[in-house]
């Protein structure tokens, strides 16, 4: 009996039929805080339990012995039943405090059976409760967190092939988590258009010993389809065979339709688009990307974005990267500046570039949307081309708009004048009393008479330059003239998205005046586009023919329209305008009318209000 009652950390208490202590080891003294004179034969083990407890104690043994005497006694029914107990208890120690403990209360009988009292064992449990008590905790903590990310654990034993699922995998499943699970459980659920795939990968992942992470769609028992994304880790035995392969799985269903949606706007984007993380790498591409650089998206992941830039860019672009990133915000890259990129095939690109910042879980990335601008690059040089043209064109107008006042100055004073001079002396004449009056007035007539015969003359000669234009004839193709005012208009076209077609087939070339041809081109396309419907697009029909004779064309636009009951009268007039746009003065269909009658020629038109018009030249009517 001595050599089991001296261990230090196991209190060893044992008591006569009467409870009363009559062993109480070192270890009892250490754990209860009493010494062994304080206790043997003097106290009972009641002294240090809690009277709570000591109840259940009681209540239990009579159910279990099914003592139908609510006063008998617990340690009695023990001994005549050869039984034991073990639990837990609370243990009041001397100073009060306490600790859980695991108790083993065990009969003691003589060899002729008789009750010899009873031994009592107590472990202190108190750091295995709070270690029970954290292990419980962080496994709710798990299995919210589990919850919260859509997330589950699973474990394969590779060898009896048997299955054990977390409780959310289950819940992602929809499947009873008391059923009895194997590989071909999860199979069965896998999307049939994925399982070949899945097949593949968990062979693979036996045969290297490596799980290969894997994302595929499954169908739950409610007939949902779910995206899961497995992550796992392969475990072997000391030969090297796979024994265990575990695991989490993830419903990613929400991520991937985002992801997916996602990919479905960038794909939809005009423009080429790059996406970028902080380390300049590459992590996204679109169709236009490789379209507008001629690499495959995955010839581009991953590589730093200075592989599409100018070697001579490489250099400064990593520094400008860096001061983006550290005050990143919306804006055009390069501004006043001339960017390029470069292709596959080596040849340089003018771009704009436009980028903007967006926060990730895998940190802040930029979205560079990238647009080729050689388009706008060959029509900048033909409107600078044209400015010089333009100005040229100004001189001789600033020359011709000289020679028009002087023009003008005529017709309002020198013929004005003189007509209303002699409307005055007709006056005078009608109430002349005497001949001589007469006479006098007679030869102020002759004088003012002979003024108004020289302005008459000037006006004559003005209009003799006027017609000059006609003996300035040549052969001029229809295709030419519209070729050349398309590049003249190619900045305004591109702005309006104008869609130009002709058919000059029935009547290809004209002997016309070159200047007034363009100038009548120029005002037509320029006027339908200036008038178009904020609806539609402008869309400009040109087509030339030959009716009865007579040498036409038509121009036909889907614009403004032109209410022609109210304005009709006035349409070709000076300085007329029927919308109120900014840049409308009535000077465009003027000079056309002027240019194309001093010709010969007629022009009519055809219109209706938000439907569009018609304007008909002929040119030798």
């Amino acid at each position: 009996m001595e050599s089991i009652t001296n261990p230090e950390i196991i209190a060893i208490i044992a008591t006569d039929n009467d409870g009363v202590i009559y062993r109480f080891n070192e270890g009892a003294e250490n754990l209860l805080g009493y010494s062994a004179t304080e206790m043997i034969g003097l106290k009972k083990v009641t002294s240090f339990l809690m009277e709570e407890e000591f109840e259940n104690f009681k209540s239990d043994i009579l159910s279990r012995y099914k003592g139908k005497k609510p006063n008998v006694d617990p340690y009695r029914l023990l001994t005549l039943n050869d039984g034991y107990d073990s639990r837990e208890w609370t243990i009041v120690k001397k100073d009060g405090t306490t600790f859980i403990a695991h108790s083993t209360l065990t009969p003691l009988k003589s060899e002729s059976g008789e009750s010899m009292g009873y031994i009592r064992i107590i472990r202190d449990i108190t750091n295995q409760k709070t270690i029970e008590t954290e292990l419980l905790r962080k496994n709710h903590v798990l299995h919210y967190a589990e919850k919260i990310t859509m997330m589950g654990n699973w474990q394969w034993d590779t060898v009896i092939n048997k299955v054990q699922w977390s409780s959310n995998l289950c819940n992602i499943f929809e499947v009873d988590p008391n059923e009895n699970l194997n590989f071909e459980t999860y199979f069965n659920f896998v999307h049939p258009e994925d399982k070949d795939a899945v097949s593949m990968s968990f062979e693979k992942s036996i045969t290297d010993r490596k799980f290969y992470d894997l994302l595929h769609r499954i169908i739950s028992t409610s007939g949902k389809t779910k995206t899961i994304q497995l992550l796992g880790e392969v475990i072997t035995d000391n030969e090297g065979n796979v024994i265990e392969i575990i695991g989490t799985c993830q419903d990613v269903t929400e991520q991937r339709m985002a992801e997916i949606k996602f990919r479905g706007l960038l794909e939809s984007a005009p423009d080429a688009m790059v996406i970028v993380n902080e380390e300049g790498k590459i992590q996204l591409t679109n169709k236009q990307t490789e379209k507008l650089f001629g690499y495959p998206s995955e010839e581009l992941l991953g590589k730093p974005v200075e592989f599409l830039i100018p070697s001579r860019y490489n250099a400064k672009h990593p520094t400008h990267r860096e001061k983006f990133f550290n005050t990143p915000k919306a804006r055009k890259m390069g501004e006043g500046k001339e960017l390029y990129g470069i292709n596959k095939q080596g040849k340089e690109i003018p771009i704009q570039i436009s980028l903007s910042p967006f926060k990730t879980e895998e940190g802040l990335l930029v979205s560079a949307a990238i647009r080729d601008i050689t388009i706008q690059k060959k029509a900048e040089k033909k409107l600078l081309k044209t400015k010089e043209n333009l100005e040229i064109l100004a001189n001789r107008l600033k020359v011709k708009n000289t020679q028009l006042a002087d023009f003008a100055h005529i017709t309002s004073h020198n013929l004005r004048a003189p007509v209303s001079n002699l409307n005055s002396l007709l006056e005078f004449y009608k109430t002349a009393e005497t001949e001589d009056e007469k006479t006098l007035l007679f030869e102020k007539f002759e004088i003012v008479i002979n003024h108004l015969t020289e302005t008459l003359n000037t006006l004559i000669e003005a209009l003799k330059t006027k017609n000059e234009g006609s003996e300035k004839l040549e052969t001029i193709s229809f295709d030419e003239i519209l070729n050349k005012t398309k590049e003249i208009l190619s900045g305004q076209i591109l702005k309006t998205n104008t869609i130009i077609t002709s058919d000059f087939s029935k009547n290809p070339i004209i002997n016309y005046n070159r200047v007034y041809l363009e100038s009548i081109f120029l005002n037509l396309l320029s006027n339908a586009m200036k008038y178009k419907s904020e609806d539609r697009n402008p869309e400009i029909l040109i087509q030339s023919g030959i009716e009865d004779g007579v040498q036409k064309i038509w121009f036909k636009d889907n614009g403004l329209g032109i209410n022609l009951e109210r304005h009709g009268h006035k349409i070709f007039g000076l300085n007329k305008v029927f919308h109120r746009h900014p840049d409308a003065k009535g000077v465009g269909l003027f000079i056309t009318k002027v240019q194309i009658e001093s010709m010969g020629g007629k022009i009519s038109v055809e219109s209706e209000v938000n439907v569009g018009s018609t304007f008909k030249i002929n040119f030798n009517a």
